[in-house]
């Protein structure tokens, strides 16, 4: 009983001395880096990837990307970024942005969709992340599982104290994430002077199909996709007014 509560205080003292709050939703998180640190970080790994990954030669999708990047990065109104952004050549059905705001998507996921509007949200739900600092946020999540493990496993619970942490923590967090992503990204794309119901129009036939069990969804770093898209559909009227106050209306954008 006494590591555990050790462990306890260890890891409340350690949440108070890391506290911020996430750009248009307000919520507060527990952060340890600074965003120097992760801009190291988000920088390294895309040089990576753009020394192993070809860029895409579409002409379509570059306009497309250049487009919707450049007004949802005017959106943010976030200058500490140094912003970067690039089509790669892959099959691959994905997207994202580092820390530090170095942005990418692939071709596998523009080859499904419809117009501008929908690599907007898209574009716009990574850039979200990287607002949200969420890897700097999972990353002190860890180190407190870490400590906690640490104090505990002399006593016997660190087993108990890791696998209670990951599936009651740690997996409900990731999952936390892509929902206030996802918020988050209907309201970029709306400033940005996209019609956020392109974003439901992508997501909805982009899920046409698959299926997930409530067990998988419950271990799943993602929420159901059925949950997913009734979340937005509940953010759809702020995103709405606010596109409704976008002084540039793009609508749908461009068809890819």
């Amino acid at each position: 009983m006494k590591s555990l509560l050790t462990a306890l205080a260890l890891m409340g003292l350690v949440m108070m001395t890391g506290c911020r709050t996430v750009p248009l939703t307000g919520r507060s998180q527990f952060i340890l880096t600074s965003v120097e640190t992760e801009k190291t970080m988000g920088l390294g790994a895309f040089n990576e990837y753009k020394s192993k990954l070809p860029r895409s030669v579409n002409a379509t999708y570059n306009a497309a990307m250049d487009n919707c990047a450049r007004a949802l990065i005017r959106a943010t109104q976030y200058k500490e970024y140094d912003w970067e952004y690039t089509v790669f050549q892959s099959k691959t059905q994905n997207a994202f942005c580092l820390p530090g705001g170095k942005i990418a998507v692939y071709t596998g996921i523009m080859d499904i969709m419809n117009n501008e509007a929908e690599l907007a949200f898209v574009v716009a739900h990574e850039i979200a992340h990287a607002l949200a600092r969420h890897s700097g946020e999972q990353m002190a999540w860890g180190a407190v599982q870490s400590m906690g493990v640490s104090v505990l496993k002399e006593s016997g619970y660190g087993a108990a104290f890791e696998s209670a942490s990951e599936y009651g923590v740690m997996l409900p967090f990731s999952r936390k994430h892509e929902y206030e992503a996802d918020q988050m990204g209907l309201l970029l794309m709306a400033k940005a002077g996209y019609n956020p119901r392109a974003a439901l129009e992508f997501w909805s036939r982009f899920t046409a199909g698959s299926a997930s069990s409530s067990l998988n969804g419950w271990m799943s770093t993602h929420p159901a996709d059925a949950d997913r898209i009734q979340a937005m559909r509940q953010h759809l009227p702020a995103a709405e007014a606010e596109y409704a106050r976008a002084t540039s209306k793009k609508g749908y954008g461009m068809s890819i």
